[in-house]
């Protein structure tokens, strides 16, 4: 399916803003990207490697100003080096859960599962929401990342590894607190969850579970 053009257009301005980044940085960015879209629907798998990419480099000087690191620093996710960053995909970890499947009890109005204040050595941004779930429970999401309002949110239509893409980028810094609502229509598990990635020491990605 092609692309609408202003999609095209989007993706042609992020892969030249990363052309602009050293070559490690480059490829870190690149790496994570082709890792996070993997099992993106064909049809939207571009647009969301395009916001993920802008987001990336967006947060990038965010991350490095909050952790403290000079863009030499930055190596890829596969290449981890003690004493080096990466950035990689958001894991349950990073929200201190091992797994974001929850198996609801109750429906109505409910907090996130993975409601949390982040970690101080990490810098995160969400571009998107997704439900891999074969049967969904979450109708709709809201509340707050930090100081910013996430209105209601629908996403009672999500399916698959499709993503639903927010109008812009939320970048978490260290200790930032999410407190989401969502609301739930159904008993039973449900995998909402975030679609973005993190910034953080290589030490700490080498110790969590790889996807």
């Amino acid at each position: 399916m092609a692309l609408p053009l202003r999609y095209e257009e989007e993706l042609k301005s992020a892969e030249t803003a990363l052309s602009r980044l050293p070559e490690e940085a480059q490829k870190a960015i690149s790496e994570l990207v082709v890792m996070a879209t993997t099992n993106i629907p064909e049809d939207q798998r571009d647009l969301v490697k395009a916001r993920l990419t802008a987001a990336a480099i967006g947060a990038l000087p965010t991350a490095q100003r909050e952790l403290k690191f000079t863009i030499d620093q930055f190596i890829r996710p596969t290449k981890l080096v003690s004493g080096r960053f990466t950035i990689v995909e958001l894991r349950p970890e990073l929200f201190g859960l091992t797994t974001f499947r929850y198996n609801w009890t109750a429906t109505g109005e409910q907090s996130c599962p993975w409601n949390v204040t982040t970690d101080e050595r990490v810098v995160m941004f969400i571009v998107g929401l997704q439900n891999p779930e074969p049967s969904p429970k979450t109708r709709y999401v809201y509340g707050k990342i930090g100081v910013d309002d996430l209105p209601v949110y629908f996403v009672g239509d999500l399916e698959g590894f499709r993503v639903k893409v927010l109008p812009q980028p939320y970048i978490l810094k260290p200790r930032t607190t999410i407190d989401l609502k969502v609301y739930v229509e159904a008993l039973g598990y449900d995998e909402l969850k975030p679609f973005g990635a993190a910034f953080l020491p290589a030490d700490l990605a080498a110790k969590l579970t790889p996807f």
